[in-house]
């Protein structure tokens, strides 16, 4: 053997230590962790949500009577475009003129939910949101079931409808 084998033999040997003890290293630690599991940190930060805003009168008035007006040009618009159609559809269902008005009726009826949910705030009164979100809601299904072309469905969500235009004309003192 020559001395040049001899150190090649010897940094084998070296490397080959170093990666054992790295290894037994390794086990040792993995050891320890297993057996003292480090314990989590205490939660100490609360997040308590913040309490729903209160409105004086004087910033629910103003919100209902902009609501009750947006319902109410809602509600006129598209009572003429339902009369338009209807009118339409008496002369023919498939006249150019009827197909005309029955999808001006649905672009009106989705101009008006669009409308009436700008209109909607924070500080609308329950009282008087809540019939209002139930009619936008019934709205949305009967234009739903037209397109579908569900008329059963579209005439019970037209009825659903229709019997909370009295509740809210009766809540905005309309009429």
């Amino acid at each position: 053997m020559t001395m040049r084998d001899r150190r090649r033999h010897r940094t084998g040997i070296t490397a080959a230590t170093a990666a054992f003890v790295v290894a037994v290293g390794a086990v040792v630690t993995s050891g320890l962790a297993l057996a003292h599991p480090t314990v989590p940190a205490r939660h100490t930060v609360n997040v308590v949500p913040s309490p729903p805003p209160t409105y004086s009168s004087s910033d629910t008035q103003p919100a209902k009577a902009a609501a009750c007006t947006a319902w109410d040009r809602a509600a006129r618009s598209t009572a003429r475009a339902s009369k338009s159609s209807a009118e339409a559809i008496e002369q023919s269902w498939t006249s150019p003129e009827s197909l005309a008005a029955l999808a001006t009726e649905k672009r009106t009826g989705m101009a008006a939910v669009s409308y009436l949910r700008t209109q909607l705030s924070d500080a609308t009164p329950a009282s008087t949101a809540k019939p209002l979100r139930a009619w936008i809601t019934t709205r949305i299904d009967m234009l739903h079931a037209l397109n579908m072309r569900h008329w059963d469905e579209a005439a019970r969500e037209l009825k659903s409808g229709n019997d909370l235009i009295d509740v809210i004309t009766s809540e905005c003192g309309l009429r």
